[in-house]
């Protein structure tokens, strides 16, 4: 640790020049994705992209300009999937696809997702031997042939056993970061403003640090003379500064109001078999959600079934799908799960039992088999009740989206994505129900710009539930109603769990 902080005080004599005025505009940039998002944050980003080009040709637009640049672009691709520090999500808000679009990827994802995660697998790994190759380019550029050739003949081992040394100053910012989170829940604990104080500041030392940690490097690698004549105090003063400035705009995103709590396939922890009536009426009693999630598909002879899986065979001595069978072979079939027994309902089941409950639920009706075709019928049958109700429909598939809602304007539907790829443009979703691993602020206030709540599931973790709670979405769909009530229900330590969400939007 004491190697460390040499060089972080060595590194404050690297900011001087533009570096102060680069961190601002990196910075601005984050707050402009998530406040607007759109065309404001790609040219921000655009912006930004031009930085370390033309801190490395002096401020020419040359052609080691155009080389820097496009090195930056290749690897910055290959690399998106790791977050680039939070800014992937800032590309995100910047690109807006439509619904339909978007669909048409997620519902093909088993098709090609296969293929393209191995071929970017293939480029991530040997884009490692072009690493050194590209640090010399931003030393001193000279040509696309030369920069090929340099990391065609590095040795890849030797790129690793390098980058793993340097990880070792990056273990210690995390170590860092864990006494900073640990301070700031010790004292939220015993002091709520003290916390809130304390987590502000702890958030600002820990991204000036950061800062300075990356920018020495920057400056190393494009061996950039100290010649500023201020002294390093008050540029790493300034830069402070605009670090607490930043923490306080982050910090000042936390949400104190508890979500709805939403029980996943109608369960509470393991209480009986996913989507039965019998773990319905448990689940009912003994956490009062504010809605039931569950999940219904066609069979055969175009009725429904309350059912996850296309197949049977995860939950009965049956085998094949369940659009292979006609109602009547499915009314009754005995299920078993964690040691529960229970039996498969028709949907017109499940529903009575909730209404006999006063219980609104959340249906998932899920993209398999004609299951948009059926959506006329459908809404004929259950749209009145389940408005009456107070209940709610969602789909992956936004064909289902899209003809329900103009079967029945007024039946609240909404658009479930597995992953999120970007910002949404207008469309017939009345809300939306994201992966809570992949959720962003970003694309939080994005849909909160559409005035469109967002669900997220399925944190089942305590603290996964408590980082989606004060980041302010609308309902939790969790398998653990029960301990998310509990948790909302108690003192919770909200600043502490902000400041570890910006720690995981660096990822």
């Amino acid at each position: 640790m004491q190697r460390y902080w040499q060089i972080l005080m060595r590194g404050q004599w690297q900011l001087t020049g533009p570096w102060l005025a680069l961190v601002c505009l990196a910075l601005l940039v984050k707050v402009v994705g998530v406040a607007f998002g759109g065309w404001s944050a790609l040219v921000g980003l655009g912006l930004l992209s031009l930085c370390l080009p033309l801190s490395v040709t002096r401020w020419r637009f040359n052609r080691s300009f155009w080389l820097i640049w496009s090195l930056q672009l290749v690897l910055g691709l290959i690399w998106l999937p790791f977050g680039w520090g939070g800014y992937t999500a800032t590309l995100q808000a910047g690109l807006t696809l439509s619904a339909p679009l978007q669909n048409a990827i997620f519902t093909t994802r088993y098709q090609w997702g296969p293929t393209v995660g191995v071929i970017w697998g293939l480029l991530w790994l040997s884009s490692f031997k072009w690493l050194p190759s590209t640090w010399q380019q931003f030393k001193q550029p000279t040509s696309w042939r030369r920069w090929w050739l340099a990391g065609w003949h590095q040795s890849f081992w030797q790129v690793v056993w390098q980058l793993i040394k340097l990880l070792r100053w990056l273990g210690c910012w995390v170590i860092s970061a864990l006494i900073g989170v640990g301070l700031t829940f010790g004292i939220e604990r015993l002091n709520p403003m003290i916390g809130q104080l304390t987590s502000w500041l702890v958030l600002a030392g820990l991204l000036w640090e950061l800062l300075v940690l990356l920018l020495a490097g920057l400056a190393t690698a494009i061996q950039r003379p100290t010649n500023s004549k201020r002294p390093a105090w008050l540029v790493s003063g300034l830069l402070l500064l605009v670090s607490l400035v930043f923490a306080g705009w982050w910090l000042s995103g936390t949400v104190t109001t508890a979500p709805a709590i939403i029980a996943h396939r109608g369960v509470d922890g393991h209480n009986g078999v996913q989507n039965t009536t019998s773990a319905l009426r448990r689940t009912v009693k003994a956490t009062h959600p504010a809605a039931v999630e569950m999940d219904i598909q066609p069979t055969l002879d175009k009725h429904w079934v309350v059912m996850h899986d296309p197949t049977l065979s995860h939950l009965s001595q049956r085998r094949g799908p369940v659009r292979d069978y006609r109602i009547q072979q499915l009314i009754g079939l005995p299920l078993w799960e964690n040691g529960e027994r229970g039996q498969l309902s028709t949907f017109k089941q499940y529903l009575r039992a909730a209404r006999q409950l006063h219980q609104p639920l959340l249906v998932e009706i899920k993209a398999v088999g004609p299951a948009a075709d059926l959506m006329a019928p459908f809404g004929q049958a259950y749209a009145q009740p389940l408005r009456r109700a107070g209940s709610q429909v969602h789909s992956l598939d936004y064909a289902v989206v899209t003809r329900l809602k103009q079967h029945d304007p007024q039946l609240r539907v909404g658009y479930i994505t597995p992953f999120n790829l970007t910002s949404f443009s207008a469309n017939a979703a009345d809300f939306y129900s994201l992966q809570a691993l992949t959720l962003t602020r970003e694309q939080l206030a994005a849909a909160t710009r559409q005035r469109k709540p967002v669900y997220v599931w399925t944190p089942d973790g305590k603290l996964a539930q408590q980082r989606l709670a004060v980041l302010g979405v609308d309902g939790i769909i969790t398998n653990q109603p029960g301990q998310l009530r509990r948790l909302m229900t108690r003192t919770r330590q909200v600043y502490t769990v902000q400041l570890i969400n910006w720690l995981f939007n660096l990822l």
